[in-house]
């Protein structure tokens, strides 16, 4: 995989960096953390690479597509596409 670009200079940080950007660019007083980036799958912790569960394989998933902005609540659909690519059937 290759080096990610630098933080201010990637335009989809927030969508797969969350954690690393907010550790090298700390909140100012008062301020929260934005909890749709916090939902983001992309923003997950990588699940070990042994884990074949349903929220796993979509974690990774979205961390391959993390333009797409995939959310907590897309899980069910990206197993979906997941299995539907694994049985050969594009639709």
């Amino acid at each position: 995989m290759s080096t990610p670009p630098p933080l201010l200079q990637d335009p989809y940080a927030l969508a797969y960096r969350y954690t690393e950007y907010m550790n090298q660019y700390p909140r100012r007083r008062r301020e929260k953390c934005n909890p749709y980036y916090e939902k983001l799958l992309a923003n997950q912790p990588d699940p070990k690479p042994e884990a074949t569960d349903d929220r796993s394989r979509a974690i990774r998933y979205a961390k391959e597509h993390y333009e797409c902005f995939y959310e907590i609540r897309d899980i069910r659909r990206i197993v979906v596409w997941l299995e539907r690519d694994a049985m050969g059937s594009r639709c």
